[in-house]
C-alpha cells in the first residue's frame, strides 16, 4: 500500500476504537489512550408481509436468561425492526486495536444471531411465524475505562485534536460533539461544552498529577 503524506494545520483524530493508535503517532506528547473495543451483534428484521404497519414502540427488555439476551428493539420508518442488547459481546484490547483488529472487516456472531432471533420470535407471534431477517452485522464500540470520550487536544502539539470514545453513542451525540470541538478549533475553548472532564491527558500521571492514576482500573460496569 503506497503512504503519502497530506499537510495540515489541523488534525481531529476520530477513528472510533482504533484511536488509540495516536498514542504512536503524537509519541512527543507521552498521552496514553487507553481504549477498550465492544464488538457487538445486532440483527435487522424485515417487516413481515401480513404486517400492514410497525409498531413504533421501542423496547428495552430485561434479561433472557433463556437465551442469554437483554433485548432493545427499534422499529425504523420504513418498517424494518433493528434491534440489539443481543449479548456475548467480545472485549477486544487496546494492544489489538492499534493492531487493526477488526478494522476491515468486523462480521456478527452467528450463536448471537440465532439467540436473538429466538427471543424476539418469543415475544411476536408474527416474527415467529413469518419473519425473516434482512441483514447480521456486527459493530466495534470504543470505550475508554472511565465511560467518557476523548474531547480536546493533543498535549505538546498544535493543531492536534482528538475527538473519539463515545461507545455506542457517538451517533447521537455528534452534533453537540463536532459544535464543540470546532469551538475549541476555531475559538480556542467550547462555550456549549465544558470539556475538561473528556481531556485526552487525564489517563496520563505525567501530564494530569494523579487524576489519571487514581481512574486507571476502575470498574465502571457495563457500558452502553
Amino acid at each position: 500500500d503506497e503512504i503519502s503524506v497530506l499537510p495540515a494545520d489541523c488534525v481531529v483524530v476520530s477513528a472510533g476504537p482504533w484511536s488509540c493508535a495516536a498514542e504512536d503517532w503524537f509519541r512527543g506528547s507521552g498521552v496514553e489512550l487507553p481504549m477498550e473495543g465492544v464488538k457487538s451483534t445486532s440483527i435487522v428484521w424485515k417487516q413481515p408481509e401480513s404486517v400492514d404497519k410497525v409498531d413504533a414502540t421501542a423496547l428495552f427488555c430485561g434479561e433472557d436468561n433463556r437465551f442469554g439476551t437483554h433485548l432493545e428493539v427499534y422499529p425504523r420508518p420504513d418498517g424494518e425492526i433493528y434491534i440489539c442488547g443481543i449479548g456475548g459481546s467480545d472485549y477486544i484490547s487496546k494492544e489489538a486495536l492499534k493492531d487493526g483488529a477488526f478494522r476491515e472487516e468486523c462480521l456478527a456472531k452467528e450463536p448471537r444471531v440465532e439467540a436473538a432471533m429466538a427471543s424476539f420470535q418469543e415475544m411476536s407471534s408474527s416474527y415467529k411465524k413469518e419473519g425473516e431477517l434482512d441483514r447480521a452485522q456486527a459493530c466495534m464500540r470504543p470505550c475508554p475505562p472511565d465511560a467518557m470520550p476523548y474531547m480536546g487536544a493533543i498535549p505538546g502539539y498544535e493543531g492536534a485534536y482528538i475527538n473519539a470514545g463515545h461507545n455506542c453513542w457517538g451517533i447521537a451525540w455528534a452534533p453537540a460533539c463536532g459544535l464543540a470541538m470546532s469551538e475549541l478549533i476555531v475559538d480556542g475553548e467550547s462555550s456549549t461544552i465544558d470539556l475538561s472532564p473528556f481531556d485526552p491527558a487525564r489517563f496520563t500521571p505525567s501530564l494530569r498529577g494523579s487524576r489519571g492514576r487514581k481512574r486507571r482500573g476502575q470498574n465502571v460496569g457495563e457500558q452502553w
